[in-house]
């Protein structure tokens, strides 16, 4: 416990202005492309989908410029030969898929895209003069048909392309494979929760979803409690995904942006021989890669131990009390106003309390990573993130080639390399 204090000390001593500048730089430039996309989207609603997946990946890229930003912080985590523009590029494109998820799941993504449609209908009902027939494509209206799956598609195919050239490109084509990565998630995940939207307006408008409203409408009125556990339950529910899921979530993204590897590869990584090669053994290489690497950062939720992730749960709830605590003492300080001043002011306030909150949840939750690595009874690991592992040279290493030397030992050199740092630390 002492030494997680340290970590988190040293982090929030060493790094809280960069990580500071880099969450309100992300958060700016987040804002500036949603109003663009949104400005593009009211002439051309292709435009506009072309330009919103990067308001989403300017989030992105704040938080992983933050975990690696504290990452020479790490006692555990740090790596001499870790850092630059390899490592940034590599580390957003392995963590474009979870942070994806989890904006979506958590409803940011609905956020962005209902801005998207304010600021893109509004722009397009204008300049056809309010007749709607008149407003054809663009508007920013984003449903499911031929458009987005298109899109999808073609990002796709671009995006496997960019796979299995990779060694022959230049090096700066990792911009726009990153890209493509984040438009053909961004489309998958959009047209989903447009399907899943459609399947519960669907079920909504079902007899027996009324027929068991009105039953439970009876419930409340005849027997008060049993719907008084119901409630109860239904918010102790809303509690545990708020104390649980949610900072396991955060920690599983870390664990991606940090490269988190197995001590031992698993099962499922030790196939494809070497006699097998072309585009679909490219593809089937890189899919392999990115689900062990987001296997083995998800298996840091459990493998620091009940007690580990017990704490860590609970210093993520006081952090999530304390940021709203702040954020309702600063509109309580600024006092009543009329509508349209909190229009303009409550965004910036928000934005302030975040730029001070941030940076402790990045510390919080890159602490209590390092403090499950640094556990070797963990079996985790983490490597330096290289250009884009997936493809080349390195995926034929990390499938082909046999460890030359047994895992113990190499974990024991690391752990007596860590011994001897922490002495010279201490001196």
């Amino acid at each position: 416990m002492s030494q997680a204090l340290r970590t988190f000390g040293r982090i929030v001593a060493r790094h809280w202005p960069a990580l500071m500048a880099w969450y309100l730089g992300g958060e700016a430039l987040h804002r500036l492309l949603v109003e663009l996309s949104g400005f593009v989207g009211g002439h051309t609603t292709l435009g506009g989908l072309l330009l919103l997946p990067l308001a989403v990946a300017a989030r992105l890229v704040s938080y992983v410029a933050m975990y690696l930003t504290v990452r020479p912080s790490l006692p555990h985590s740090r790596r001499e030969d870790a850092g630059g523009i390899r490592e940034f590029g590599s580390a957003t494109l392995a963590a474009i898929l979870p942070f994806f998820a989890f904006y979506t799941a958590w409803g940011l993504l609905d956020v962005d895209q209902i801005d998207f449609f304010r600021i893109a209908s509004a722009i397009a009902l204008a300049d056809s003069g309010y007749d709607l027939a008149q407003v054809g494509d663009r508007g920013g209206l984003i449903a499911v048909g031929v458009l987005p799956v298109t899109v999808l598609v073609v990002a796709l195919v671009a995006r496997l392309l960019f796979t299995r050239f990779a060694d022959r490109l230049p090096r700066w084509t990792i911009i726009l494979a990153t890209y493509a990565e984040v438009l053909w998630t961004f489309m998958l995940f959009t047209l989903v929760a447009r399907w899943w939207n459609g399947v519960l307006d669907w079920f909504a408008e079902r007899e027996a979803v009324g027929w068991l409203q009105g039953f439970g409408d009876w419930f409340a009125v005849n027997l008060a409690p049993v719907a008084a556990v119901w409630e109860g339950a239904t918010w102790l529910f809303g509690i545990l995904v708020a104390a649980l899921i949610v900072p396991a979530a955060w920690l599983t993204v870390a664990g991606v942006i940090f490269g988190t590897t197995f001590d031992s590869t698993p099962s499922f990584g030790r196939w494809g021989g070497g006699a097998t090669r072309g585009a679909a053994m490219s593809i089937a290489r890189t899919l392999v890669m990115r689900l062990e690497g987001l296997w083995a950062a998800v298996a840091v939720i459990w493998r620091g131990g009940p007690l580990l992730f017990g704490v860590y749960a609970l210093a993520y709830a006081a952090w999530g009390f304390a940021e709203q605590a702040g954020t309702r003492g600063a509109l309580q300080l600024v006092g009543g106003h009329e509508a349209s001043f909190w229009a303009g002011f409550f965004p910036l306030v928000t934005v302030a309390v975040a730029a001070v909150a941030e940076p402790l949840r990045v510390a919080i939750v890159a602490t209590a990573y390092d403090s499950v690595i640094g556990r070797p009874q963990a079996g985790l690991d983490t490597r330096p993130s290289g250009l884009d592992d997936e493809a080349g040279e390195v995926g034929v290493v990390a499938l082909d080639v046999e460890q030359k030397r047994p895992v113990g030992v190499l974990r024991k050199q690391e752990d007596e390399q860590d011994a001897v740092r922490g002495r010279l630390d201490g001196a």
